[in-house]
């Protein structure tokens, strides 16, 4: 059984944890760094990386990308599409990637399966951001494509400068994801992440706040803390996983006054908080429902 395990850092946790999980189940994982991604058609098409033929893999286990522009990401998952349909299993696969990482894209997938989530406005008019402060009086702007709690900015409608921020961000990038500000119920600020595989709720933490920031991602200076699991938690956790099709991925909620709602689903997240908070690794989660599908179709 061969794997690959599709990462930009060798030393990332999660993927050190992968490595380790399929071993301990006797499969031959491998690093693949898609910045040495190549592809020849003549004959016929192939597909390698880093001298690595991918058409030779049994299963592709994605934690990151990489990426340097909008040209290569395409590729990347073109390359991605070519191999799931050869019949390899991608985990996740192409279009859940991509449906994550586009934050209109998950808001409109949590939508239509009814899934609780912030008011949520996407315009390329500054006049309709400007209209949407004020609807919502307190906004987060958060870059389509955005990751690790990057370029997250609070807007205020009470301030002029904020309204002038917000139009300058439409005029830079050509529009704005502009989703309600929820002002939490817990004495700090944080949120919960959620960790799904295989369509069941692993483990959830607390994501909390450094003292005087609003923003709680881990990459930002969160700490992690256990979450109890709770039906609703579970319930909502699975349902967006499913929403965005991933197999594995991370769910982000806000405890509001009226439940939990959820804004965002990322679709290659890191497993490290989970186990600095409960000191449960979910790498064996993915890698045992690897192995299921891989042993169900005998590779």
């Amino acid at each position: 059984m061969r794997v690959g395990i599709v990462v930009s850092d060798r030393s990332d946790w999660t993927a050190k944890a992968l490595m380790a999980s399929f071993s301990r189940r006797h499969a031959k994982a491998v690093f693949l760094d898609f910045s040495w991604l190549e592809s020849s058609i003549n004959s016929g098409l192939d597909l390698r990386c880093g001298g690595a033929d991918l058409f030779s893999l049994d299963a592709l286990v994605v934690r990151d990308l990489g990426r340097r522009g909008a040209v290569d990401v395409s590729f990347r998952f073109e390359a991605l599409t070519a191999l799931a349909e050869k019949g390899i299993p991608i985990i996740n696969p192409p279009e859940a990637i991509s449906g994550a990482a586009n934050k209109y894209a998950t808001s409109r997938r949590l939508h239509e399966a009814s899934v609780p989530t912030p008011r949520t406005v996407v315009t390329t008019s500054p006049d309709i951001a400007e209209e949407a402060l004020h609807s919502f009086k307190v906004a987060v702007s958060k870059p389509l494509f955005g990751y690790k709690g990057r370029d997250i900015i609070l807007l205020k409608s009470s301030e002029q400068q904020d309204i002038e921020r917000l139009r300058g961000i439409v005029e830079a990038c050509g529009l704005v994801y502009l989703q309600e500000f929820i002002a939490v119920t817990s004495d700090t600020p944080r949120d919960i992440r959620a960790f799904v595989v295989g369509g069941k709720l692993q483990r959830a933490i607390y994501r909390n706040a450094p003292p005087g920031e609003w923003i709680s991602n881990l990459a930002q200076g969160g700490k992690p803390t256990p979450c109890p699991e709770t039906r609703e938690l579970e319930e909502l956790a699975v349902r967006s996983a499913r929403a965005v099709g991933a197999v594995y991925c991370g769910v982000d909620l806000l405890e509001s006054r009226d439940g939990l709602l959820v804004i965002e689903v990322n679709g290659t997240p890191s497993g490290k908080g989970i186990h600095d908070a409960w000191g449960v690794d979910v790498t064996e989660a993915i890698a045992e429902h690897v192995c299921s599908i891989l042993g169900e179709r005998g590779g």
